[in-house]
């Protein structure tokens, strides 16, 4: 086979870098593009980005309570996290030790990796640490009596005996086959295993469902997550009669392109420095650009959603929300349902009645030939017919169903099942059961 030179003709979709910025842009909620334009801001000399303090006036939502900064809610409510490891260090200072073996607790509590676990031997842990005059084994049993149990093991196997150790009552049959058979525990032949141990099968199943019923994971129920707080992308309220919508990005850094810097630069520049330059000013302008146009998107979305399902915003009620696809969003807006969908994603609504994700306002129509009924203007129906049912008769949901088609809603019994339990209502043996 001989090599030949062919030229051939294809067509291929590539994204401009100025259009693959803007979709990312667009897609980012406030906090990811704050953080987005600080580390546009470390690559770019040109660019330049300047938090900014916000202060939002709450006075319409809350009577009497002076306006706060987002940064002064925050501290105001955040709450504080405890590691695990401080929890055991305020433990173990509770118990009456002597003061070496106190040190080298704590030198062993903090080595401690993030599932509770001693990756080293305590004694190399307290040699590398420098303290010599405790013993390791003493220290390391006053951790592993801590709570919960499991904590300070060297092993997963070490951690299950710990848990075994100190249930009531004890089963040595269990602690035996985690030690000493373990082979036998992952073959999963019991037989063999009763045989081995001159037990019973019956006893060996016993044994075999207390070691699943132990916590490989023992930290898990005493570490705390951090509070993960949500700022709003979008906030609509109601003031008086009437609806306002507004962009939440005041609090956003402020970004403007250094032109003093890149004139002064052009002019004392090399080729390759200037076509650096030209390079990286374009890169600032496409952001500035993408910034806007999302800004004029999110608004626009926002402000369609508040006219369109205005009746939800006046009153709160989710049986007032009507259909509405991104769809039909996209067709009023001249733009592509990927566009609506990036522009919605991780965006968040405050309003006055909580705060929601902007998708959620986004309605699926359950049967759009019936006048485009919604799911939550269903479950309002169902609910309605329940709250006036016969409580000595409950309605079933074949019943239920029945009723939904003369007031014009078609529904099947297994749909109404599902709607149903959405609203949180029993079956009718339960709402039965609940009235005697």
């Amino acid at each position: 086979m001989g090599l030949a030179l062919v030229q051939k003709q294809s067509l291929k979709l590539k994204m401009a870098p100025a259009l693959y910025q803007s979709v990312t842009v667009l897609q980012c909620n406030n906090e990811e593009l704050s953080r987005y334009l600080h580390e546009k801001a470390l690559e770019n000399p040109l660019l330049r980005v300047e938090a900014r303090d916000y202060r939002r006036d709450y006075s319409y939502n809350a009577i009497g309570n002076s306006a706060k900064s987002t940064s002064e809610v925050i501290e105001e409510t955040a709450i504080d996290v405890l590691d695990f490891r401080e929890l055991l260090h305020r433990d173990l200072h509770q118990m009456r030790i002597g003061r070496a073996c106190m040190e080298a607790a704590d030198l062993l509590i903090d080595s401690l990796n993030d599932n509770g676990f001693l990756d080293e031997e305590p004694e190399e842990i307290l040699d590398r640490l420098g303290n010599d005059e405790a013993d390791p084994a003493e220290a390391l049993a006053m951790v592993q009596s801590l709570d919960p149990a499991g904590v300070g093991a060297r092993s997963l196997t070490e951690c299950l005996c710990l848990q075994l150790q100190r249930s009531e009552p004890r089963c040595p049959l269990a602690e035996s086959i985690l030690t000493d058979y373990r082979d036998c525990l992952m073959n999963g032949d019991w037989a063999e295993l009763a045989e081995i141990l001159g037990t019973t099968e019956e006893e060996i199943n016993e044994a075999i469902a207390r070691i699943r019923k132990l916590n490989p994971n023992p930290i898990a129920n005493i570490q705390d997550e951090p509070t993960q707080y949500i700022i709003p992308d979008v906030v609509i309220s109601k003031r008086g009669n009437s609806l306002v919508c507004e962009l939440e990005d005041q609090y956003l850094p402020t970004i403007s392109v250094n032109t003093d810097d890149y004139k002064a630069y052009m002019e004392a520049a090399d080729a390759e420095t200037k076509r650096y330059l030209r390079e990286k000013y374009e890169e600032a302008d496409w952001l500035l650009s993408g910034v806007s146009r999302r800004k004029q998107t999110l608004m626009k979305l926002a402000e369609m959603l508040m006219n369109y399902q205005e009746d939800y915003f006046q009153t709160g009620s989710r049986e007032k929300l009507r259909p509405f696809a991104m769809k039909k969003a996209a067709e009023q807006l001249s733009v592509h349902e990927s566009t609506i969908s990036r522009a919605a994603a991780g965006k968040y609504i405050q309003t006055n009645y909580g705060l929601f994700p902007m998708k959620d306002f986004f309605v699926r129509a359950v049967k759009p030939q019936q006048g485009a009924l919604s799911a939550f203007q269903i479950q309002f129906e169902i609910k309605q017919l329940v709250d006036n049912e016969d409580q000595k008769k409950p309605l079933s949901d074949q019943m239920l169903s029945q009723l939904l088609a003369q007031s014009g809603i078609r529904c099947s019994r297994r749909a109404v099942t599902k709607y149903r339990q959405a609203c949180g209502i029993g079956s009718t043996i339960e709402r039965r059961a609940a009235q005697n």
